[in-house]
């Protein structure tokens, strides 16, 4: 019979083992993982609604669809595909680090809140992963932008924009968002800030929202879990 000692060191062991086997999947063929873009979204299903209900009533709106912080880009390839199919198809642009959380914007966020050990849930994937998922999902026409909201340069950011879902997560990033990206809108446009519920463990979501809008005199709109800003 094993000893406890054996037996933690096994468990420990086999651990080790999933976690490398699936990182080894994840570099080099995703789709077995994230076979649809449903699975590869974390957006909750009234705030898919809320976004494509965006899409659709800012179909006039001139200007490209931009995502800040796309992680596996599962929400943009449903979003692209719901535009292509209704045809009012897009230049669709997500913006992310492909490299998880920057740590001087997370630990703004220890202070709301925000428990430590989600500071590497968005660290396993890189830029080449996720544009193979969208090669699988058939979605090959999503522009894939790597860099921080915060200080990447100018020329990088799409203009105008119609539509801007900000997923950042953390104060910081959302707040510096809101101010390099709201002057790109068209009149009509929409900026929609995910994780601004009362109640939410990504507290500096809302924090940060807040923030943008009373330094700028934006009145606060909630909508579905979004904050909502419209130009």
């Amino acid at each position: 019979m094993l000893s406890m000692q054996q037996s933690g060191r096994e468990i420990g062991t086999t651990a080790e083992v999933k976690r490398r086997v699936r990182a080894a999947v994840a570099r080099t063929a995703p789709w077995l993982l994230w076979p649809t873009p449903e699975g590869a979204s974390s957006l909750q299903i009234e705030r898919k609604y809320a976004l494509l209900r965006t899409l659709d009533e800012t179909r006039e709106v001139p200007g490209a669809i931009l995502e800040v912080g796309s992680y596996l880009s599962g929400t943009a390839a449903m979003a692209n595909a719901f535009l292509r199919r209704t045809g009012t198809p897009r230049r669709y642009v997500c913006v992310d680090t492909f490299d998880g959380f920057l740590p001087e914007h997370f630990e703004r966020d220890l202070e709301h809140g925000t428990p430590a050990e989600d500071e590497a849930l968005f660290d396993a994937h890189d830029k080449a992963m996720v544009t193979k998922l969208l090669n699988r999902w058939g979605e090959p026409d999503i522009e894939l932008v790597q860099g921080d909201i915060c200080t990447m340069p100018d020329a990088a950011l799409p203009s105008p924009v119609a539509v801007c879902l900000v997923d950042v997560d953390l104060e910081i990033p959302i707040y510096d968002g809101l101010r390099r990206v709201v002057p790109l809108v068209s009149r009509g446009g929409v900026v929609l800030v995910d994780d601004c519920p009362e109640l939410t463990s990504w507290a500096g979501a809302r924090v940060g929202y807040r923030r943008y809008c009373a330094d700028s005199g934006v009145r606060e709109e909630y909508m579905n879990g979004f904050g909502v800003i419209r130009a």
